[in-house]
């Protein structure tokens, strides 16, 4: 595939961090709007915030959001990130995005929950306004905060459902605290009529993702891990349950050591539905254009699969069948007029 023809082609991306992939750039300029003291030297903040190609694991590669999180402690800072990275978006090529992240991660300086949800709000608004990027918020709750919190977390999706907030998402130590401990959480989202996306099989656990598609998750954040325990194959056949693979992520939290051991093909020749997404721009220092060009070379991957791919992931998406036939449509028409030939490559 070539670089150029892939910008264009429309994207649809379901898993992104905000606080990831906020750029170097937009930190700083937070940074001098906010007054404080912080690595200034762009360089230095660079390596602070960008995660080491040779991570331990999950955890060592979460360490990058400490440095992060200082910076997103105001209603402008959320906003001002918030529309950066819906710019970029807009330079990848994507028609929609669910941007995800947890309030409870910017409350150090006295924001409510509610101030939180609303500035990113705002960012998405005006990133639409300005870039025409369609997007849409996932909240996350971290899976070490105390189940109140959490579940405030929960009730906040709701009281925010109609104003653009989409989904709940459990993120965090997936090692330390398996979906099965949050049974009642999640019960109380579903009794709420809120989609569920839930961070599974990240750390080499396929029972974790099973157990989170029985609590109610219609779309899994990485799932790698399935690639070991193939009986539960059929479960997500059965319930049609999209993987939002990230593949430069997960090399780097070590969910799989080599090209040889990922599933991205094995999961395509077993019929499960997978989309394609960063993770985390910065901190994975990657695009989406990026994650295409690297699975075209190392999996040969078409442009046809590409355009599967991003169909998939429009009817995984928390948003209305009308705006998904929309999207069907601009990716059917785009991919056909760029590719030649529908898409033969």
């Amino acid at each position: 595939m070539e670089k150029e023809i892939v910008i264009k082609l429309p994207k649809i991306e379901l898993h992104c961090h905000l606080d990831g992939s906020v750029s170097v750039e937009t930190l700083l300029k937070i940074s001098r709007n906010q007054s404080f003291s912080s690595q200034e030297d762009s360089e230095q903040l660079r390596k602070a915030v960008t995660a080491p190609k040779d991570c331990r694991n999950l955890k060592d590669y979460l360490t990058c959001f400490d440095v992060i999180l200082t910076y997103l402690q105001t209603e402008t800072a959320l906003e001002m990130a918030t529309l950066d990275v819906i710019a970029q978006a807009a330079r990848d090529g994507i028609s929609y995005i669910e941007l995800r992240f947890a309030p409870t991660q910017h409350l150090e300086q006295g924001l409510s929950l509610t101030q939180v949800v609303t500035a990113v709000l705002k960012g998405l608004n005006a990133g639409e306004k300005r870039y025409g990027v369609k997007s849409n918020a996932i909240l996350c709750g971290m899976r070490h905060d105390e189940l109140e919190k959490i579940e405030a977390v929960v009730h906040l999706a709701k009281y925010f459902q109609k104003s653009g907030v989409v989904a709940f998402d459990l993120a965090g130590d997936e090692a330390a605290f398996p979906p099965r401990e949050f049974e009642e959480t999640l019960a109380l989202a579903n009794q709420l009529s809120i989609p569920l996306t839930l961070h599974a099989g990240e750390c080499g656990c396929g029972k974790n993702v099973a157990d989170s598609i029985s609590l109610g998750a219609k779309r899994i954040g990485h799932g790698i891990a399935l690639k070991d325990t193939p009986e539960y194959f059929d479960l997500l056949r059965e319930k049609d349950v999209l993987l939002e693979l990230c593949p430069t992520s997960n090399f780097q939290t070590k969910t799989v050591e080599s090209l040889a051991d990922y599933p991205f093909r094995q999961f395509l020749k077993e019929k499960i539905k997978v989309c394609i997404n960063t993770d985390n721009r910065t901190v994975s220092n990657t695009t989406l254009v990026d994650e295409y060009m690297k699975l075209s070379e190392w999996y040969q991957l078409t442009y046809d699969e590409m355009e599967q791919l991003n169909h998939d992931a429009v009817d995984g998406a928390f948003i209305s069948d009308e705006e998904k036939a929309a999207l069907h449509q601009l990716l059917t028409k785009k991919y056909r007029e760029l590719t030649k030939n529908g898409g033969l490559s």
